[in-house]
């Protein structure tokens, strides 16, 4: 019985070496590479470009017609192109910063006046420059954001009356202030040590004060240009690109 005892324990041993030699040796854990989490936090420069449109009405405010629209509604269009400049802070998810930008646009609309004024007179509305500062309020998912904007729109605009047979040309300048607000989206394409390079697609709507142009009016060879309120507004799509500077690198996340 003894000998038969032993026997069996020498095959168990011989077993169980024989299954450790067979069962693979697990290397020490590898480190993983660690990742770098994209932030939206800094300040940026960039360029943008775009089409411009929007609406305009000349009502005149002087004369035996005072009240009376002189033009109606008309449309006006062209290009716009500029720079801007801002800042974000990211927080979890969400983006706040704020945002400056300046263009210059061609913008520009133009009808024959409606009776009783004379209806061989056109009237434009011109606007030459834009300007706005915003706040931008946005929500990213990594380097994707949308955000909604609004604040404060500076535009340079003139008023032209023209009838070349009774007095030529008449030119009123103005700058103007109204509101602006809209939605855009942002990518975050490429990232270096140093900064980020951005693209963005944004739409944005304005509204300006009225204004008073041609006051007081003016008289020349007989034909009076009366004084008016000149009504704007503006619609923006705009295409641009960012390089975003970072404040201390990138964020990188912790295990």
């Amino acid at each position: 019985m003894k000998k038969i005892l032993s026997i069996a324990a020498a095959l168990v041993g011989f077993t169980t070496a024989a299954s450790a030699a067979d069962f693979p040796v697990m290397p020490a854990k590898a480190a993983l590479p660690v990742p770098v989490i994209f932030s939206w936090t800094g300040c940026y420069i960039g360029v943008e470009g775009g089409g411009n449109w929007g609406r305009s009405e000349q009502v005149a405010r002087s004369g035996a017609f005072a009240g009376s629209t002189i033009t109606g509604k008309f449309d006006l269009n062209g290009g716009i192109a500029g720079g801007t400049v801002g800042c974000n802070v990211q927080l979890s998810n969400f983006v706040i910063g704020a945002e400056n930008d300046f263009s210059w646009t061609n913008k520009r609309g133009s009808v024959n006046d409606l009776l009783p004024f004379n209806t061989a007179t056109v009237s434009e509305t011109r606007e030459k420059w834009i300007d706005t500062f915003r706040g931008r309020f946005g929500y990213a998912v990594d380097r994707f954001m949308v955000y909604g904007t609004a604040g404060v729109a500076f535009a340079g605009t003139e008023a032209r009356v023209s009838n070349p047979a009774l007095f030529g040309t008449v030119v009123d300048s103005k700058d103007r202030t109204g509101w602006v607000a809209g939605v855009g989206g942002e990518w975050a394409a490429w990232s270096g040590p140093w900064g980020d390079l951005t693209f963005k697609l944004e739409y944005l709507h304005a509204g300006f004060d009225s204004k008073q142009y041609v006051n007081p009016p003016v008289t020349i060879g007989g034909a009076t240009i009366v004084t008016r309120d000149v009504h704007l507004s503006d619609d923006m799509v705009r295409a641009g690109m960012n390089v975003k500077f970072n404040w201390g690198g990138p964020v990188v996340a912790r295990y």
